[in-house]
């Protein structure tokens, strides 16, 4: 059975619900905001997962620390870092890129969560994230 497209303009990223990691997410005030797991799809080192400002965007501005988090199994211990990218963001309006994360090829395919820590006031802060195939 096929999954709907939920989102996308033509020219820009298409995903399907389940790719969907955060859905206008309102960010933690200086603390970490951790998704649900999610499976992280890993073919041949063409995984990505977008951040983009979400529908109320960003107008604080701040720094993030970007972490992804894996498990073998669904419902594990997400210990195993497998990426951490500080991000710094002035302001942004809905869809604005935020942050583009290749997942590296070494990975295989396992359950993950995104986390988003943030240093300053970012109750105002909102983001969407989804993971993408690219070329």
């Amino acid at each position: 059975m096929a999954t709907a497209i939920t989102e996308g303009t033509i020219g820009s990223d298409l995903y399907c619900e389940g790719d969907l990691i955060f859905d206008d997410q309102n960010l933690a005030d200086t603390a970490a905001t951790t998704s649900d797991e999610f499976m992280l799809a890993q073919t041949m080192g063409a995984a990505q997962i977008n951040i983009v400002a979400g529908a109320d965007g960003i107008a604080t501005g701040d720094t993030y620390v970007v972490t992804v988090v894996t498990s073998p199994t669904s419902g594990g211990t997400f210990n195993d870092t497998i990426i951490t990218q500080d991000v710094t963001v002035t302001t942004a309006d809905e869809g604005d890129a935020i942050l583009q994360i290749a997942i590296p090829r070494e990975i295989d395919e396992c359950y993950a969560k995104l986390v988003i820590t943030t240093t300053g006031d970012s109750t105002d802060d909102e983001v969407t994230a989804y993971q993408v195939g690219v070329c």
